[in-house]
């Protein structure tokens, strides 16, 4: 009998904007939306344990360390031994029953070399103990008044532990924390843009050469593409480059297959060589907003093909791309569109959310924030088979997808 996985994370992220880390998400389905809840923590954690031994750790993760929420009742249990030791960070949530049993299998773990976070933590003596042995301190930021959270920071100072900034929804509230001594953050702000200007994005290099070698070797231009779909930001400039004087042509681009074919070979190969001698080496795999772009425009192409039309599911893989690429360069949509020659069906579904593409869009939007019981109504305007099951999936292929891609592909 086939057995649905469903997984999720989120980047958790150093100054830098690189990625640090991920979360590691429970998912669950029910048929009453409104009430999907993690209620039980020692199920929930089950179910991910579950899910993480099934894919596996470096399928899901790469090299990147694991967060997963866990309470003292689910390391009695035994059931996290199998994971690797350095790659997990036990995220101790804030509901947990702390008592001197409970300290004392926190410090064994630790001991065994496992990290240890406290989530959303709020002081109390009780937790005193897990202080002095955690790596990580969570702090929901939205809990508290920047004057309270100064306050913390500075009690804790000289504990020796690393604070995560949860629910940063700006980018001048990432700049506040990470100026007040927070070293990693979790949030939005990375989504969102906040200065517009003119600029471009700088594609992976290794990824660069693995591309000119392909044009170099003839390969097929299915196999091409699939490497462009790794790089956003590589679309992007190859869009901007048709839509130049150099390159001006009358049709309406609505897949990279098409964009790659109109140009040829010969002058994307010279094209792609110019950027990896201009190249700063910079790395895609450090960049939450660009593997949420290839994640994104894997999930939108795979819905597409499943419950709208297969013909369209080159354009909405585009889509997913482009609703992205515009925050990495800080402009609005319109600005980013207008900018590129796209097929109309593309623009009026990412701007004007007409049509199922557009619909899509729609639900893709409401499944960023959680809110399934809105992104289920549009999928079954999508789709009545449609099932939010099958977008957890869908998901979670989307993930594996692009790590495996990285690991294949980069190395």
């Amino acid at each position: 009998m086939k057995k649905s996985i469903f997984i999720g994370r989120q980047p958790i992220i150093s100054g830098d904007k690189s990625i640090f880390g991920y979360e590691v998400l429970f998912r669950k389905t029910a048929e009453n939306f409104a009430d999907i809840k993690v209620s039980d923590n020692l199920s929930a954690t089950a179910n991910v344990l579950e899910n993480i031994y099934d894919i596996g750790i470096k399928t899901l993760m790469g090299e990147k360390p694991a967060f997963i929420n866990i309470i003292p009742d689910v390391l009695e249990k035994g059931m996290i031994q199998l994971l690797p030791k350095d790659k997990i960070v036990l995220e101790i949530l804030e509901t947990s029953r702390i008592d001197d049993n409970a300290v004392s299998i926190i410090k064994e773990f630790k001991d065994e070399g496992f990290g240890i976070s406290l989530d959303d933590f709020v002081y109390s003596e009780a937790w005193e103990p897990l202080l002095r042995l955690s790596d990580y301190v969570k702090l929901d930021v939205l809990q508290y008044s920047k004057a309270e959270i100064k306050e913390v920071l500075l009690l804790f100072k000289d504990y020796g532990i690393k604070f995560i900034a949860e629910k940063v929804e700006r980018f001048e509230d990432f700049q506040f924390y990470k100026d007040l001594g927070f070293n990693l953050f979790q949030g939005y702000f990375f989504q969102k843009p906040t200065v517009l200007s003119s600029s471009t994005l700088d594609p992976d290099y290794m990824m660069l050469i693995d591309i000119f070698n392909a044009f170099q070797s003839n390969r097929n231009i299915k196999e091409i593409e699939a490497l462009f779909k790794m790089t956003p930001e590589l679309i992007y400039r190859l869009l901007t480059l048709i839509n130049s004087v150099a390159y001006e042509f009358i049709v309406r681009i609505s897949s990279v297959k098409q964009a790659i074919a109109l140009l040829g070979y010969d002058n994307i190969s010279r094209w792609i060589l110019t950027i990896i001698l201009a190249s700063k080496k910079s790395d895609f795999r450090s960049d939450p907003l660009l593997e949420s772009a290839v994640i994104k425009g894997k999930m939108m192409e795979d819905i597409c093909e499943k419950y709208i039309d297969k013909d369209l599911s080159d354009k909405a893989f585009l889509m997913g791309m482009l609703s992205l690429v515009n925050v990495a360069l800080g402009i609005s949509l319109e600005d980013l569109l207008d900018k590129i020659n796209i097929d109309t069906i593309i623009y009026e579904a990412l701007i004007e959310h007409k049509g199922k593409l557009g619909d899509l869009v729609e639900f893709m939007e409401k499944y960023g924030e959680n809110d399934y019981v809105s992104a289920n109504v549009i999928l079954k305007k999508i789709n009545p088979s449609a099932l939010i099951s099958d977008i957890f999936e869908i998901d979670t292929v989307a993930l594996m997808y692009l790590e495996n891609v990285k690991k294949t592909k980069m190395l």
